[in-house]
């Protein structure tokens, strides 16, 4: 039996800041949302058309959700207030469509078949097929259509010495949990997955496809059906249509969030090392370079600048080693004097011999070995102890405000955090999770970990009211880290030439996934 809905869902557009990547204004006023559900069998497929060129699915098992609820999004998603098509149809039979795009669905398998309205003939640009639903992983099945290269899908190092290639033919293989280090051409390198894939055919034929799902995801792109297979029960997915590919990632970047410009000084010459013991070895560094002729705008602190991690280890402390960095509020301002700025380290393990271990334990701050526990225990090269729960709001607010603020305060201008894919997770680990879903163990939490982390320092910049824009060199991340002013470096890749041209194309798809 099919049961088919239709749904207007009235929502109040928000009047939009800064740059919109080229669209027109905004209207303040009550527009309407289309939403259509269809049922097949045991399984439910519900087509919702955010505007004229983004169509927004769900499916799984059951009836679905409410007919008159918005579809729900995970935290890689900022914008859910979009005003609608400004025009829409819908023939009874399946066929939906707006000024832009048409959607086609198979009332049997809930297959959808997206075409572009806008070129002298419509243009197919792909299907999507949800299938075994029922299973532990269930997959989107994509018809690659007339697809000849695929960008996107985040980081990932793939072959030595080579600048070139896309995903076309290719698999994109992922971590156990998903983000993860890998060794890479005599490095260590990140796998960092943003589930955004922009498929490219002739001339300026392209859409792009958005998997807003935060479980590990594996896609094949080889042959005449692709596939993105995953855990996640429901499915949700963005089909975004546009004349060129700028447009598709000005509409990804609306959707996921737009990054702030950095700082200044952040685009100028930084220069790091594992890592200056002393404010001394910096000084030593910085004329070295001075006398060579090099410019600088500012140093980057590693774990050194905390104590570091030989017993008794001091990671997690997020305290200045003042027998080593002495008068620290008085350095940073004696080097901005001088047009130079500093940015230190962080992580988000904690030793338990420091105090940061018993403040957070004491208010289940940290990630726990199960509900009613306390924190899930970590032996590793840091040393003994556990890590922060970024997906507790009020322990991450918590961290920056006793920990990360006063180090703003004192003159710090940005944040390396690290080791966050996360690079080591204990078995057990149980998370706060995101409100109301029930979902705490390290598969639902897992790629979304860096953003959060990224998020709490953007909402301590905010509540603390700092002017300057929150500056972040991210190890790790998915998509929706960069509106909270990360950016990400390679991790600790080889240095060789290989590497380096390996990087140029990983930095491409990177790129085109909002870094």
């Amino acid at each position: 039996m099919r049961r088919r809905i239709f749904v207007w869902g009235m929502f109040a557009l928000a009047l939009l800041g800064g740059l919109l990547g080229g669209r027109a204004g905004v209207r303040a006023q009550e527009t309407a949302v289309p939403r259509v559900a269809f049922t097949a069998a045991d399984a439910y497929l519900v087509v919702e058309f955010l505007d004229d060129d983004l169509v927004h699915f769900e499916a799984g098992l059951g009836s679905g959700p409410a007919a008159d609820a918005p579809l729900a999004t995970t935290p890689m998603v900022q914008k859910t207030d979009y005003a609608g098509p400004t025009t829409f149809s819908d023939d009874g039979q399946g066929r939906l469509a707006t000024a832009d795009l048409q959607v086609d669905v198979d009332p049997q398998t809930l297959c959808s078949t997206v075409t572009d309205l806008t070129r002298a003939a419509p243009l197919v640009l792909t299907a999507v097929c949800p299938t075994d639903l029922a299973e532990r992983k269930s997959s989107l099945v994509i018809d690659p259509a007339a697809t000849q290269h695929v960008y996107g899908l985040g980081e990932k190092f793939r072959t030595p010495g080579e600048p070139n290639g896309d995903w076309l033919g290719g698999e994109r293989d992922i971590g156990l949990f998903g983000n993860e280090m890998e060794g890479f051409s005599g490095g260590a390198v990140g796998n960092a997955q943003f589930p955004i894939l922009y498929a490219l055919g002739a001339g300026r034929d392209n859409y792009a496809l958005f998997v807003d799902v935060v479980y590990k995801q594996e896609w094949a792109l080889a042959g005449d059906e692709w596939t993105m297979t995953t855990s996640a029960d429901p499915l949700r997915w963005y089909v975004l249509g546009g004349p060129d590919l700028p447009d598709l990632r000005a509409d990804y970047l609306e959707l996921s969030g737009r990054p702030p410009v950095p700082p200044r000084a952040l685009f100028g010459l930084w220069v790091s090392e594992y890592g200056y013991d002393d404010w001394a070895e910096l000084e030593s560094k910085r004329q070295t370079l001075d006398a060579a002729g090099f410019p600088q705008d500012g140093f980057v602190l590693d774990l050194q600048w905390f104590g570091g991690i030989q017993p008794p280890s001091q990671m997690g402390s997020l305290s200045w080693d003042e027998a080593n960095f002495p008068d620290p509020a008085a350095k940073l301002a004696e080097l901005a004097a001088e047009g130079l700025g500093v940015v230190v380290i962080e992580e988000s393990y904690v030793d338990r011999g420091v105090a940061n271990f018993g403040l957070m334990a004491s208010q289940s701050y940290l990630v726990k070995a199960c509900d009613t526990c306390g924190p899930a225990e970590m032996r590793a090269w840091w040393g003994v102890g556990g890590m922060v729960d970024w997906t507790n709001e009020a322990g991450a607010a918590f961290w920056h405000d006793t920990n990360r603020q006063p180090l703003i305060d004192a003159g710090v201008v940005g944040h390396w955090t690290d080791l966050g894919e996360p690079e080591m997770v204990a078995p057990n680990s149980w998370y706060a999770g995101l409100p109301g879903l029930g979902l705490h163990d390290q598969l639902a939490n897992h790629n979304i970990y860096n953003l959060l982390w990224a998020k709490s320092i953007y909402l301590g910049y905010a509540r603390s009211g700092v002017a300057q824009r929150p500056a972040i060199l991210s190890r790790s991340g998915t998509s929706g880290i960069q509106r909270y002013g990360a950016a990400m470096w390679s991790a600790d890749i080889g240095s060789n030439f290989d590497s380096l041209a390996t990087h140029m194309n990983a930095q491409m798809h990177l790129a085109l996934s909002g870094i």
